[in-house]
């Protein structure tokens, strides 16, 4: 007779077919995202204020309101964005965790669309995949 097979403790558990008991949970990418989320302070904790605000706003309509990357117009308001113009994100080349100084410095800032800003924080941090 085949073993019984045992509720598993986590729903990302792997089961092993020969024994039928659950191996050790597995780790998705979301809820690595979530809890990489839940260790960094709020927006205004990592710098975000009101003079990043007024620098951003100024740093996109000098630039152009174009992507950096790969030339789309972007609009500076997410309720003005639409599937063709997504919201400018004013990205620090150089990271205010690396460089805190540089945080307000015009030359270390560049204008980047919504997927442009995504796939790089990505790959910064280490969620990109391949």
């Amino acid at each position: 007779m085949a073993p019984r097979l045992r509720s598993l403790r986590s729903p990302l558990a792997i089961l092993d077919t020969r024994t039928g008991t659950a191996l050790a949970p597995t780790v998705s990418e979301q809820d690595r995202k979530r809890r990489f989320d839940e260790t960094r302070g709020s927006a205004r904790q990592r710098g975000y204020d009101r003079d990043w605000e007024k620098l951003r706003d100024a740093i996109v309509i000098e630039r152009g309101c174009r992507c950096a990357l790969c030339g789309t117009v972007v609009v500076l308001r997410k309720r003005e964005a639409t599937a063709l113009t997504p919201v400018a994100e004013v990205d620090h080349i150089t990271s205010i965790q690396e460089a805190p100084e540089l945080r307000l410095e015009r030359s270390n800032l560049r204008v980047l669309c919504r997927p442009c800003h995504s796939a790089r924080t990505a790959r910064d941090q280490g969620f990109a995949r391949g």
